[in-house]
This record gives structure tokens, sequence and C-alpha cells, in this order.
């Protein structure tokens, strides 16, 4: 599947396709398994299904592949550096925290807490990886615009209270600075992703 080059000074638009879902996790298949777009690098999110729509849990972006970067992300999962939520609750659109990650700020050294709960956790985590479902918009842009559209989408997301109610708040992106011109893009996606519009400037 090509890849979708950045807008050229005559052209006013640029599109960001999201193909998915994408499932997080399977015991028989690779992750990205069926998409054409695995070996590219450009914009994604994972998302979970509530009601007739998706919430967004993670935005973020890669100039490597998306293969790479979701298998990455599982392992981190599964291994307690990320957020580990109640399955139940998750499904429901509410966040319930029960393990916080180690990648945080004062949590860097919790490592044996994880560890001594360890089962428990990894079986949630599963649980929430079986919920997760991965969107994937292939980009042949350099590394700041993709940046500025993973801090576009993420603003917006955030201004809805229901949208944002999946997407920890203590994610940091980089968005547009205000050196920077604004620059439109028109968002694709074949399912509602609650909160994510199809126009923004970024």
């Amino acid at each position: 599947m090509p890849t979708t080059r950045a807008a050229s000074s005559t052209s006013k638009i640029l599109t960001v396709k999201f193909d998915g879902p994408h499932p997080a996790y399977s015991e028989t298949r690779d992750v990205l398994a069926d998409c054409k777009s695995r070996k590219a690098g450009g914009i994604y999110f994972w998302a979970v299904r509530v009601g007739d729509s998706f919430r967004i849990t993670h935005i973020g972006q890669t100039g490597t592949s998306f293969y790479h970067r979701m298998k990455e992300h599982i392992i981190n999962t599964l291994g307690g550096n990320y957020r580990i939520s109640d399955s139940e609750a998750l499904a429901k659109g509410e966040s319930k925290v029960l393990w916080d990650g180690l990648w945080r700020e004062g949590r860097r050294e919790c490592l044996p807490e994880f560890l001594r709960d360890s089962t428990r956790l990894l079986e949630e985590a599963k649980r929430n990886l079986k919920l997760e479902k991965i969107f994937v918009a292939p980009l042949d842009v350099e590394d700041r615009m993709r940046r500025r559209i993973e801090g576009g989408i993420a603003k917006e997301i955030r201004k809805d209270k229901v949208a944002t109610s999946l997407f920890p708040p203590d994610i940091r992106v980089l968005g547009q600075l205000t050196t920077e011109s604004a620059i439109p893009i028109r968002i694709d996606t074949s399912v509602k992703i609650l909160g994510l519009p199809k126009q923004l400037d970024v």
C-alpha cells in the first residue's frame, strides 16, 4: 500500500487515512498480520469500542515501522512498563487503573511491586490488549510533521471529556509551535472514532 505523501506547495490539504481496526492481541498471528502498511511509518492510535463508536486510548507516531512500534507497545504493556486497566471498566469506557506503569516519574523503581502481583496483572494486561484495536495512517512526511499531526489530534480529542475518558492526561505530545503556520489536514476513518474530527488544522 503506497504511503500518502505530504502536500506540496500547490496542495491545500493533506489527507490522513487511517486503516483499521486491527487486533492488538493474537496468540496465533503476528501483530498487524493483515495490514498492508505494517512496514510503513506515520500516525497511529489505539482505541476501544464502546457502544457504536471507538474511544482513543493512545496516540503515537513512528518514523520506523508500525509493526516495530506496535510490537514494542504490546511487550511494554505485558511487561508492566505501560498502564494496565480494569478490563470490565475499560469495555464500558471507564478508566480504572490497576497498574500505572513503570515509565512514569516516581514509578521507575516499582518493579518489585509489579513482580509480586505479576500473575494477576499479566492476565489483566492480556484482557486489555484483547479489547484494544489498532488504527494506522501511513504518511511520507518529515518527523516534525508527524508530531504536529499527532499533537493536533490529541489536542482535539482532549476537548471532549467523553471521548478522552480512556486517554491518559499525562501523555505528552508536541503540537504546532507558535512559530509555525497551521496546515490543514483531512482525517478519514472507516468507523466512528469519538471526538475525532473530519478536518483539522495542525
